[in-house]
């Protein structure tokens, strides 16, 4: 397997031979034919990189909507993205010269017709599936990924009619970046509440997870997605929440981690399948988890202080929950990993953003 650094600008023209993992620290982008902007990113996923499609959803109850989260984006504005500032899918947008995707539910029907750079689709406490019973009585309502994807197929049919030709737009959805994010939820939460209960063993349960993806995965192909960043999950069992809530001997819950390898094992092999099989395709499979592993491993190589606590001050004070509305973070947000016990800081997406991606200067 090779591992390679991408060049946003230069990448997504490539027809590459196979999936490329990239984890290392320092990766060099050797692959330089063409240098020309992608022209959309559409994005999918869950809480990682939502930028604020729940709180235009009834019901929802994981909405992020208020300070400190967003206190260090455009002067302090929360916006539903649930960290301090900007998100992995944000620094990509930058390094492409695109303005942030807007969340897909923000969104008019007007609106829908005139955006060409790219969407965001991500939701909240989503998952691969849907949202099952135990887990919705906390969330109440989110877009599953299906309904994601059927929000961007109703996109395509907005867009269609700004392009002189069906072949102009299908070139344009062929140069476009489809960034993904999802999983965690399904592997945590989903599992533990629901799950656990219908499935013989966890063994199953990925399985039966891995197929699921890889059918929204081709389903998404068939509407003309061709450019494909996947992420892998990241090791949830080191996250703020489990550290402070579950007794551990080893620093973190390494059976929690263990569902997150079994899943990622599969994610390799399915991405694997995909690129040989759907024509013209290529996949970019971005290793969050040994990111993640990095950090915790040699937090100071990275810039980091504090990999085990949330930045924000939570609502039951105890590294449990979400931040506490109008609570004042910690000072030095730069040198923490997590901004609240469940999701990464502004410095972790961007460190994100560059261990997948060259930094373009």
């Amino acid at each position: 397997m090779a591992f390679i650094c991408v060049d946003v600008l230069s990448f997504f023209f490539l027809f590459l031979s196979s999936v490329y993992s990239c984890s290392q620290p320092s990766c060099i982008f050797a692959l330089n034919n063409s240098v020309s902007k992608i022209p959309a990113i559409y994005a999918f996923g869950d809480s990682y990189i939502d930028s604020g499609n729940n709180k235009f959803i009834d019901g929802a109850t994981a909405t992020f909507n208020y300070l400190p989260y967003g206190i260090d984006f455009q002067g302090g504005r929360p916006t539903g993205r649930t960290t301090n500032g900007r998100t992995v899918v944000d620094f990509i947008a930058e390094s492409a010269g695109l303005p942030f995707p807007p969340p897909v539910k923000s969104l008019s029907k007007d609106q829908l017709k005139s955006t060409l750079t790219g969407i965001n689709y991500g939701s909240s406490s989503s998952g691969i599936r849907r949202m099952p019973p135990h887990t919705a009585q906390i969330f109440v309502k989110v877009l599953s990924l299906k309904e994601q994807i059927k929000l961007f197929e109703q996109t395509t049919k907005s867009l269609k009619g700004q392009f002189e030709t069906s072949e102009s737009f299908a070139l344009h959805l062929s140069n476009s970046l489809f960034f993904f994010h999802t999983g965690t939820n399904d592997l945590s939460v989903y599992w533990e509440l629901d799950e656990e209960n219908r499935f013989p063993n966890v063994e199953k349960y990925i399985r039966y997870l891995s197929k699921e993806f890889k059918k929204k995965l081709e389903k998404i192909y068939g509407l003309g997605a061709r450019k494909f960043v996947v992420n892998n999950v990241s090791p949830f069992g080191c996250h703020p929440v489990y550290l402070h809530s579950k007794p551990h001997s080893t620093s973190c819950l390494e059976d929690k981690n263990r569902r997150a390898v079994l899943f990622n094992d599969l994610l390799s092999d399915i991405l694997t399948v995909l690129e040989k099989s759907l024509k013209g395709t290529t996949f970019i499979l971005c290793d969050l988890y040994k990111l993640f592993e990095d950090v915790h491993a040699l937090p100071e190589t990275y810039g980091f202080r504090n990999v085990v606590d949330s930045c924000c001050i939570d609502v039951a004070g105890n590294q449990t929950r979400e931040c506490a509305p109008g609570r004042a973070p910690c000072a030095d947000r730069t040198t923490h990993a997590y901004f609240d016990p469940f999701h990464p800081s502004e410095s972790m997406h961007k460190l994100w953003f560059q261990r997948c991606f060259k930094d373009i200067k």
